[in-house]
């Protein structure tokens, strides 16, 4: 066998592994990400029994809690690991929101940890989130007779009796003094009282969104649930 000859098979035996090894490695990275993905299942599984809670790994129903951001950004919406269950004598519910955003040739995914809480009857939307230098520029939100709760506070509804009647007095003080009212975003919005934050589901921040969400709900006067 010639020099040539033996050079030639070298360079081919060389160039079949370059080829081969990327596509092993996409291989490996699928395998990997599928049994992540299966034991992640597992876990859920197991952590929505011990709770008394049901366990879809995928169901797209859930993407009908609200009709506003981050529900509506974006395309290719997904609802994973939705729990269902009770908390506190409500209906409480919590998924993994996932979309795409796509910009020129590159596309980027995001996700949404929710939380929510059923309400005792339907109700407009409130949303109550937080004001920052540019919101307090463009945005425009309801005003409160509280001067520190509207520079803290991005309130926006298209019913002010129903967000006055929910933000009273005594709300908008418990919203300055408590911590988490600071940092936590959280909306009214037919059935739900719900929570959202950036980020995949983490079954053990479940219960802390919830209980925040029953002290919102308990600040709200009676009489708010009563008539259409």
């Amino acid at each position: 066998m010639t020099e040539a000859v033996t050079g030639a098979m070298i360079a081919s035996v060389l160039l079949s592994l370059c080829v081969g090894i990327p596509g092993l490695a996409v291989g490996f990275a699928i395998v990997h990400t599928r049994r992540a993905r299966q034991r992640h299942i597992a876990r859920l599984t197991a952590w929505a029994a011990l709770h008394g809670f049901q366990y879809w790994p995928k169901d797209q129903s859930a993407l009908g809690l609200s009709r506003q951001a981050p529900f509506t950004t974006g395309s290719g919406h997904e609802a994973l690991d939705v729990l269902r269950g009770t908390f506190r004598d409500v209906h409480l519910h919590c998924f993994q929101l996932r979309y795409r955003v796509s910009s020129g040739d590159s596309q980027s995914t995001h996700d949404y940890q929710v939380v929510a809480i059923s309400l005792p009857a339907m109700r407009p939307l409130l949303d109550i989130a937080h004001e920052n230098a540019l919101t307090r520029r463009f945005d425009k939100d309801l005003e409160f007779e509280h001067q520190a709760f509207n520079d803290k506070f991005k309130i926006v509804s298209p019913s002010p009796r129903f967000a006055h009647d929910v933000i009273h007095p005594r709300t908008m003080e418990w919203m300055l003094a408590d911590p988490r009212a600071h940092t936590i975003r959280w909306r009214f919005e037919g059935a739900w009282l719900m929570t959202f934050r950036p980020g995949r589901l983490d079954p053990q921040e479940v219960f802390y969104y919830a209980e925040f969400l029953h002290q919102v709900l308990a600040q709200v006067p009676k009489h708010v649930w009563s008539g259409p």
